[in-house]
């Protein structure tokens, strides 16, 4: 329940201000190394900061290529920090997949799923032809086509939660 009201409070700040607070964040990971140490002694703050670092490392190029905000990586560490690997890793593989559907839905919606699509394979062309990655200029015509993907990581999480148990 704890990483539910967490979780629920970033969707709705970020909703709100369109970040996500670095406090609330420090409270899930401060509680989450202490749940650890409590259960599993000083092996609990190892394996706090290997599955605080897991998402850090995995989603890094994403962050670089600004397709995925810094919030929404250390929101993943946070949960990394109250839970184990397999449930991070469950919940960050929901998250995607419902980010991709809610991405989908907006894109249809707003009936530009063929021009975003058309932009995308411009930036893997030039990312190709330079042999690096640049910024994916999310917003090149507004903010209209991004989303709140504190949102997904939340039903995510419900998403990891119900499978896992």
């Amino acid at each position: 329940m704890w990483t539910l009201l967490l979780l629920l409070i970033a969707t709705a700040t970020d909703l709100h201000t369109g970040k996500v607070s670095n406090r609330l964040i420090c409270l899930g990971i401060s509680t989450g190394i202490l749940f650890q140490m409590w259960k599993f002694g000083m092996e609990g703050l190892v394996r706090s900061a290997v599955q605080i670092f897991f998402p850090v490392i995995v989603l890094f190029l994403l962050f670089l290529m600004r397709a995925l905000g810094a919030g929404d990586i250390k929101l993943f560490s946070m949960i990394g920090s109250i839970w184990n690997l397999k449930v991070l890793c469950y919940c960050m593989i929901f998250s995607f997949l419902t980010g991709a559907v809610i991405s989908l839905m907006k894109l249809l919606y707003q009936r530009n799923l063929l021009t975003r699509l058309i932009y995308f394979c411009q930036y893997v062309q030039i990312s190709m032809a330079q042999k690096r990655l640049g910024i994916y200029d999310r917003q090149s015509d507004g903010k209209q086509n991004t989303i709140c993907f504190t949102m997904a990581i939340w039903i995510g999480f419900c998403i990891a939660m119900g499978v896992l148990n």
